[in-house]
């Protein structure tokens, strides 16, 4: 199931980019729950849980994505932790997931899936 982002390897997907950058462990177990939340999640899919669980994948997804974003940024918070940014994660993700769609959104796309993130 590799085709989904929360299905790379967080630590071999950074050193790709950046050798230098060591990914913390914490950011690792996170990364990790996420995917075996997700994928149990995709395991359960069926014509009549779709629309309750893609919002929900798509929330793992914005999360996965900010981890990434975190990592390559020197995390979130000055002299922060990184329990701190995963707790900003955690806090933040419908936010940043609703951010990328603000601009030129018709009425209609209020109904889309893509903004019905859990």
């Amino acid at each position: 199931m590799e085709a989904f982002l929360w299905n790379i390897q967080l630590e071999e997907y950074v050193a790709t980019v950046d050798r230098a950058i060591k990914v913390e462990q914490d950011f690792i177990n996170y990364y990790k729950n996420l995917a075996l939340e997700a994928n149990q999640l995709v395991e359960s899919i069926d014509g009549s849980s779709l629309s309750s669980i893609l919002p929900r994948l798509m929330a793992i997804d914005e999360k996965c994505t900010l981890v990434i974003f975190y990592i390559f940024n020197g995390y979130a918070l000055e002299n922060g932790t990184v329990a701190d940014t995963i707790q900003l994660i955690e806090h933040e993700y419908k936010k940043t997931h609703r951010e990328k769609y603000i601009f030129d959104m018709p009425e209609y796309e209020t109904w889309s899936i893509s903004q019905r993130i859990s």
